[in-house]
């Protein structure tokens, strides 16, 4: 799967909506099954490209419309949904922020796309664990050790060697590919 989108949130509605045979007014009357509507009004303005709509929302027309949340997003995977029971084998998963070390794009509750993957390039934002702890951060190969940077200030840089990697057991989980911020609108 690329990282690069291939096309924008707005076409990508309107296939899946046409595949589905629905209009806007049927699709706004969907998403009250999931106690949240979202108006034919906005489901307009998705599909004109002038709003993006916010994960849970993606979220909530990709169940109703049975494509996949990453491909409604424009990039470039299969448009078959994967039902959620059967979630944690995809490629990209949803990780909510447990801390605020990545302030300001990500703060606690705030939701990141990661892709699976066990490597790294230096530079990349990554979540990963030491000692069965989770952190997002940006990794920076130093030959000899690691760097663990956090956006925050008052969250200090972790350096550490390789050897200090293997015995705290360090195990690459994914690259963040994108963050929902919704922190940014408190």
């Amino acid at each position: 799967m690329s990282n690069e989108r291939t096309d924008s949130f707005a076409n990508r509605l309107a296939i899946a909506m046409q595949l589905n045979n629905i209009n806007q007014i049927e699709l706004s009357e969907k998403t009250k099954a999931f106690s949240k509507t979202i108006s034919q009004s906005l489901i307009n303005k998705y599909l004109k490209g002038k709003a993006l709509a916010r994960q849970d929302n993606i979220y909530i027309l990709c169940k109703i419309l049975n494509v996949d949340e990453a491909w409604i997003m424009g990039f470039d995977v299969p448009m078959e949904r994967t039902p959620d029971e059967l979630r944690t084998n995809n490629d990209i998963f949803q990780y909510t922020a447990t801390d605020s070390a990545m302030l300001p794009l990500l703060d606690i509750g705030d939701i990141a796309f990661i892709q699976k993957c066990n490597k790294y390039e230096s530079g990349q934002t990554i979540l990963f664990k030491l000692d069965n702890k989770e952190y997002i951060r940006k990794i920076t190969d130093n030959n000899n050790s690691l760097e663990f940077q956090a956006m925050n200030v008052y969250y200090p840089v972790m350096k550490l060697t390789k050897e200090e990697l293997k015995k705290k057991n360090f195990q690459i989980i994914g690259k963040v590919i994108k963050v929902e911020n919704k922190s940014a609108f408190k």
